[in-house]
């Protein structure tokens, strides 16, 4: 069974999520203590998130294109927490098996290479590897499920990689922190990004929670309306 998927975000009023511009009117720790209230047993980002706060700044460069294929799901070991990397074909480098305490699991397709996986082997990541050429989310969230033993999941990623996660019909709730700041600017990812043109309809939500936090902000939780 795969986890409770719970997309947990900040945003400006105009569901902007550039945090940067936002942190005048957001209270320090607001976002992480609302993400603990959750307690999530994982947290999952794509991979320019990923990027920008946690591997290394050059990207990983395989001595032969070779790709991998399909392969087994790989448990470095289990742990009591866990961060989830989004990787299609293997770009991010990273120091060490885990972030902030957290066992470091990657997800790639099978476009990744060979060179790829033997450095996560060797620097005691877990992985998984799933889809032929795209991440097959579905199937990875099963498999975090019976392999990990992954419960509840907070999904904290970009705009695109959440628009991902909401087509394939795997966001179970909506966690959002919503800031008394308008953003404005074009361009500027939202909660969700991406969604296939063709989706011209909203999808339902049904209100669970309205909580007032520090300094005007407003922690909304809804859940998912299945069809």
């Amino acid at each position: 069974m795969r986890p409770t998927i719970i997309c947990h975000m900040l945003s400006s009023v105009d569901g902007k999520i550039d945090g940067s511009a936002l942190a005048a009117v957001v209270g320090k720790g607001e976002y992480e203590a609302t993400g603990a209230a959750l307690h999530g047993d994982a947290w999952i980002c794509g991979r320019v998130t990923m990027q920008q706060h946690f591997a290394e700044q050059e990207p990983f460069v395989p001595a032969a294109a070779i790709y991998a294929g399909p392969q087994p799901v790989y448990v470095a070991h289990r742990a009591a927490s866990y961060a989830i990397s989004v990787d299609t074909v293997g770009k991010l480098r990273w120091r060490s098996g885990e972030i902030d305490g957290d066992h470091l699991i990657c997800v790639v397709s099978e476009k990744v290479s060979l060179d790829y996986l033997t450095m996560l082997r060797e620097k005691g990541i877990s992985y998984i590897v799933t889809g032929e050429s795209s991440v097959n989310l579905a199937e990875a969230m099963r498999l975090l499920g019976e392999h990990f033993g992954i419960r509840t999941l907070l999904l904290e990623g970009g705009g695109h990689l959440n628009g991902a996660f909401l087509e394939a019909g795997l966001v179970d709730e909506l966690s959002l922190l919503l800031v008394p700041g308008i953003d404005g600017r074009p361009c500027i990812p939202a909660v969700f990004d991406g969604v296939s043109p063709a989706k011209n309809t909203a999808v339902r939500l049904k209100l669970k929670s309205v909580e007032k936090r520090q300094k005007d902000a407003l922690w909304i939780r809804y859940e998912v309306v299945r069809a």
